[in-house]
């Protein structure tokens, strides 16, 4: 019996939807909150936060409520304010297939511009491979996607509860899964994409002509996760894993991914070449 691409295809994506349609997990761990002034930028942990409610971010049961400056720097040379839950890891897609997802509220919409809800790029000011962004009721991808016009491609939308769920999952060659609040896509990256060092961001953040009168932009994060399938890479690439992804059960799953019997104890890793 002959097995048609299109149900190749449903099956290779089940696992994805599955995972990105279950009740979201707010789990700041490997991330860490990056505040962004004008002239400055503060970095600590996610996990190492105070209770105590700041300007810029408040801790909530199952959650965080993070707040930023929506208005355009009048000084030359001066950052975008923005306030968001960045990884600490830098890694690129070529490296492995990534699940990456966020569920936010909007709680306050700026006067003007537009909201970017996540981004995937540079852990600097270089432009992002990919931004997610609110244009009216659309969701739109904007980025390093073949085939895709300059104003970006419409991805899902955003009623009037204000609430989005975004889940995206990378493949080494490129491949591009979204799922935005129920809408599925197909996209691919450009092949200059693939070898740049990124993260994955989400937050409070306004761009475009917002204007410089005195703004807020507030969201409500409350589901937050970031993956990468990197053991069972390791195994046919003999690369070294960090410290943090070295778990027994975690170890012992890939190496039955590979049809292999794990033969070596975890203080023998990484295999030697």
């Amino acid at each position: 019996m002959k097995t048609s691409s299109f149900l190749l295809m449903a099956c290779a994506l089940a696992p994805f939807v599955t995972k990105a349609l279950a009740a979201p997990l707010f789990d700041p761990t490997g991330f860490e909150l990056r505040e962004t002034q004008p002239f400055s930028i503060s970095v600590q942990p996610a996990t190492a936060l105070s209770s105590a409610q700041t300007v810029s971010y408040r801790l909530m049961p199952g959650g965080i409520m993070l707040s930023s400056e929506a208005r355009k720097p009048t000084s030359y040379h001066a950052r975008q304010p923005r306030t968001e839950l960045s990884e600490s890891r830098i890694w690129r897609v070529q490296d492995a297939p990534a699940f990456l997802s966020a569920t936010l509220h909007i709680d306050r919409f700026p006067k003007s511009g537009q909201i970017v809800l996540a981004e995937l790029g540079p852990d600097n000011d270089s432009a992002p491979l990919l931004r997610l962004m609110v244009d009216g009721d659309r969701i739109v991808l904007r980025g390093m996607i073949d085939d895709a016009p300059a104003s970006g491609v419409t991805v899902g939308t955003v009623d009037a509860t204000h609430q989005v769920h975004i889940a995206l999952q990378t493949q080494a060659d490129g491949q591009l899964t979204t799922l935005v609040n129920g809408t599925q896509s197909q996209l691919h990256l450009t092949r200059q994409a693939l070898s740049i060092p990124v993260v994955f961001r989400t937050g409070a953040h306004a761009v475009e002509d917002i204007g410089t009168t005195p703004d807020t932009v507030t969201v409500t994060l409350t589901g937050l996760s970031a993956s990468m399938v990197l053991l069972a890479q390791a195994f046919a690439r003999k690369i070294t894993i960090p410290n943090a992804t070295k778990t027994t059960a975690v170890t012992r799953l890939n190496a039955r991914l590979m049809g292999r019997r794990l033969r070596k104890r975890e203080s023998d890793w990484p295999p030697r070449p």
